[in-house]
């Protein structure tokens, strides 16, 4: 009889296989449009089609690869509607996290922001976009993770990842690295003064800031191919 895997073991190969092709797809080593065929993948990763195919499910509801009625899969192509969807939800749900978590932080987690914000300067001069957005993210969940909300903030984090190679873009100028952690700063005061509606205020400030930049540059889902 075959050896039948724990239950963790094949979610840990299908998170693995999801990250991996996560990570090609956000940093554009995977772009839009790119056929996404099982089999293939299984070699190139070294295991099974089944967990390809959990995986590449996983990814569709994250909206990086769109699976067609044939079962075809692909990597979703870049387009302003879902780099606006995206952020608007984004928009509710970080200022909602925000406000509630401003009001319970501690001392304990105001050095911490503090400390995070030190490092993301130093991340934003250097441009290391990986880093800076893994600490990005650290900085506003300290705050957000603050209020006690899992399921808020696991949805928060949802987004944030979905967003991430929109992120990326955002983050391709040393330009826009410097203005970019340049608006933390009104966060973080916020924060220190347990201003929900400041902190509410500098999370909207800050993602209308990354929309006007990258916006109006994403093609339409309109636009020919």
């Amino acid at each position: 009889m075959a050896v039948i895997p724990l239950l963790e073991e094949r979610e840990s190969v299908e998170d693995r296989v999801a990250q991996t092709l996560r990570e090609l797809i956000v940093t554009g080593r995977l772009p839009g449009g790119t056929p996404l065929v099982h089999r293939e993948l299984a070699q190139r990763l070294g295991v099974s089609p089944t967990p390809v195919r959990i995986s590449l499910t996983h990814l569709e509801r994250e909206g990086l690869v769109e699976v067609g009625p044939t079962g075809r899969a692909t990597v979703t192509r870049a387009s302003r509607e879902d780099f606006e969807e995206i952020y608007a939800a984004r928009a509710g749900l970080e200022g909602l996290a925000a406000r509630v978590g401003a009001v319970a932080l501690t001392d304990g987690h105001i050095a911490a922001m503090r400390r995070l914000l030190t490092r993301l300067r130093r991340l934003a001069r250097e441009r290391d976009v990986d880093a800076y957005l893994a600490e990005r993210w650290e900085f506003y969940a300290t705050c957000y993770r603050a209020s006690g909300r899992r399921r808020l903030v696991d949805e928060v984090e949802r987004l944030f990842r979905r967003s991430e190679r929109y992120n990326r873009l955002v983050l391709s100028t040393a330009d826009r690295f410097r203005e970019s952690v340049a608006r933390y700063g009104s966060f973080l005061e916020a924060c220190e003064a347990r201003d929900a509606i400041a902190a509410e205020r500098a999370v909207h400030e800050s993602i209308r800031w990354a929309v006007d930049r990258l916006g109006p540059l994403l093609p339409s889902e309109t636009d020919p191919e």
